[in-house]
């Protein structure tokens, strides 16, 4: 049998344990709040990253938030940690309700930043769509370079719904419960890094009403932010 060279060898060595340069970070959570708490007004973050929140006139079962749809939010102070930057990410809530937005009104769910905010914004909403409740997607970049996606599925049913946004490389996705996905490909989102706070279930960190401040009502599961780690420096 003829021997193998050494530099044959090692280039067989070198094809087979090299890194796929393909293979991409997953998301992982930088905010998860399970809104399972009993008394008091901490919405507790279970990422490890102490993102907790600060929840004002919302009923707490330890089965969920209860939002009023006038006053009831929740809000986290601004972090670093939850900026995506140019990294893949997603956020999701999950939530029922049998209501479905006023004409002309909507329901912001979850979002940081607001369509001013220097850096970018990216939010989740109930819009009204057709007489129905249903999900929107939408972020943009610090350029104003934006995408947005709305659902297909009626969610004012009074059942529990998870929603879940993501961007992942230049595709953006909207995904209700275990449903198809849906996509929008090619878009040119940057990169999104906001100093807003965080708030979930309402607009507004003040209250200047329902409709002003998109004030949402019903129960609300838990809500989520997840990102890929930044890659390595290239040596």
């Amino acid at each position: 049998m003829p021997r193998r060279s050494a530099s044959n060898l090692g280039v067989g060595l070198a094809t087979l344990v090299a890194p796929s340069a393909a293979l991409a970070a997953t998301p992982v959570p930088v905010g998860l709040w399970n809104m399972d708490n009993t008394f008091g007004t901490t919405m507790t973050d279970y990422s490890g990253n102490a993102n907790d929140g600060q929840t004002t006139d919302i009923v707490t079962s330890g089965g969920g938030y209860i939002f009023n749809g006038t006053t009831s939010k929740a809000i986290v102070p601004d972090s670093p940690s939850l900026n995506p930057g140019t990294q893949d990410f997603s956020y999701s809530v999950q939530i029922q309700t049998d209501q479905v937005p006023p004409s002309g009104g909507d329901y912001d769910l979850l979002r940081k930043g607001l369509s001013a905010t220097p850096g970018g914004e990216f939010k989740v909403e109930l819009i009204r769509s057709d007489g129905k409740a249903k999900a929107f997607c939408y972020i943009k970049d610090s350029r104003g370079k934006e995408a947005g996606l709305t659902g297909k599925t009626d969610l004012a049913d009074n059942l529990l719904h998870t929603i879940t946004c993501a961007r992942t490389g230049t595709t953006m996705t909207l995904k209700v419960d275990s449903l198809s996905a849906l996509k929008k490909t090619g878009i040119s989102v940057k990169s999104i890094s906001n100093a807003a706070s965080l708030i979930v279930g309402s607009k507004s960190t003040t209250g200047e009403g329902p409709i002003d401040n998109d004030a949402y009502s019903g129960l609300m599961r838990n809500a989520t932010v997840s990102i890929a780690p930044a890659p390595p420096p290239t040596p």
